[in-house]
């Protein structure tokens, strides 16, 4: 790079190119950094509110340092999980709404739908009924858009028999 100093022309080092870029793009990334880590409250006993690196928000209890009792954690792609905690996982009753319209509401346990709780389609569909490792299992009902619905007893996502 070039420059005018006493009428002469001067070419700047590389040390002062790279210092100069350096300094530029720290000021510019800064504009739009968020401020992350405990941002409001107490995240280590308490109520308060956490912003990740990764985008991810939680707002509500702690305990220890860990999500604990009701809580709500927001992601960068929408989707959203407002319930209990134990330990940093969803655990006990709480609802997870995905970016697409998704939604389950009812039993988690360490972060997994296990028990009884309603998932509900974007398309109007919706099953209620038991739960175990994320998939329907156990009594429950499929009722589709339309209102016509069939009971059964599922086992790892799949009806087995019907009422």
């Amino acid at each position: 790079m070039l420059s005018k100093q006493n009428g002469s022309i001067k070419l700047f080092d590389m040390k002062q190119l790279a210092a100069c870029a350096i300094f530029i793009f720290s000021v510019w990334s800064g504009i739009d950094a968020q401020e992350t880590g405990c941002v409001d409250g107490s995240c280590s006993n308490g109520k308060g509110k956490y912003i990740y690196e990764n985008g991810y928000i939680y707002n509500g209890n702690w305990v220890d340092g860990k999500r604990n009792g009701s809580g709500v954690l927001i992601l960068p792609n929408g989707d959203k999980y407002d319930g209990m905690w134990v330990e940093d996982e969803y655990h006990g009753q709480g609802s997870y709404t995905w970016s697409d319209g998704s939604k389950y509401t009812g039993e988690w346990k360490k972060g997994i739908q296990d028990g009884y709780g309603i998932f509900f389609y974007p398309n109007g569909d919706k099953y209620t009924g038991y739960f175990k490792d994320n998939k329907f299992h156990g009594k429950g009902k499929y009722t589709w858009s339309d209102g016509s619905a069939q009971e059964g007893v599922y086992e790892n996502g799949q009806l087995k028999s019907t009422q």
